[in-house]
C-alpha cells in the first residue's frame, strides 16, 4: 500500500501467480484457445472491478481507488455486460459462465475479506482482485476443456 518496498510473502504471491498463469497457458490446446482465454481473462477479470469500485467504502481517502471515484450504476452494468458479451464470443457459453462464476466468487471474497482487513478497497486491492480474478478465469477454462 502505502510502502512501496515488497516482502518475502509478496515475492512469493507474485512469483506463484505468475507460475500459475503460464502453466495453465501452457497446458491449453492450441494457440487459438489461448488467445481466447486471454481475452476473456482479460475483460473478465477488469469488468469485475467496476461494481467494486460502486460499491465497496473507500479504505482510504486519498490514492489511486480514491481518485477514480464511484462510476454510476448504468457504468458497472455496461461493464459487465460487454465482458460477458465478449467471453461468450471467445469460450462459449459453458466456460464462459464458469469463468465469470469463478471471477465473481473471487472479487467478492476479496471485497469481503479487504472490507473485514483494512475497511474497504484501494488501489492494491483492485489489483490484487484482477490479478486472482484473470488466474481464476484461466484455470476456468482449463477446466473446462
Amino acid at each position: 500500500m502505502r510502502d512501496s518496498r515488497i516482502g518475502s510473502y509478496g515475492v512469493i504471491a507474485l512469483v506463484l501467480s505468475l507460475l500459475l498463469r503460464v502453466a495453465a497457458i501452457a497446458a491449453l490446446p492450441g494457440p487459438g484457445r489461448v488467445a481466447a482465454a486471454l481475452i476473456a481473462a482479460h475483460v473478465l477479470s477488469r469488468a469485475a472491478l467496476v461494481p467494486v469500485l460502486r460499491s465497496e467504502p473507500l479504505a482510504r481517502d486519498d490514492g489511486l481507488a480514491a481518485g477514480v471515484g464511484r462510476p454510476p450504476a448504468a457504468v458497472a452494468n455496461v461493464a459487465l455486460a460487454l465482458a460477458a458479451l465478449l467471453a461468450l464470443l471467445f469460450l462459449g457459453i459453458s466456460t464462459a459462465i464458469a469463468a465469470a462464476l469463478v471471477v465473481a466468487a473471487t472479487t467478492l471474497g476479496l471485497a469481503r475479506l479487504a472490507r473485514r482487513q483494512i475497511g474497504g478497497q484501494t488501489g492494491d486491492v483492485l489489483g490484487a482482485m484482477q490479478q486472482v480474478g484473470e488466474a481464476g478465469v484461466l484455470l476456468a477454462v482449463l477446466a473446462m476443456g
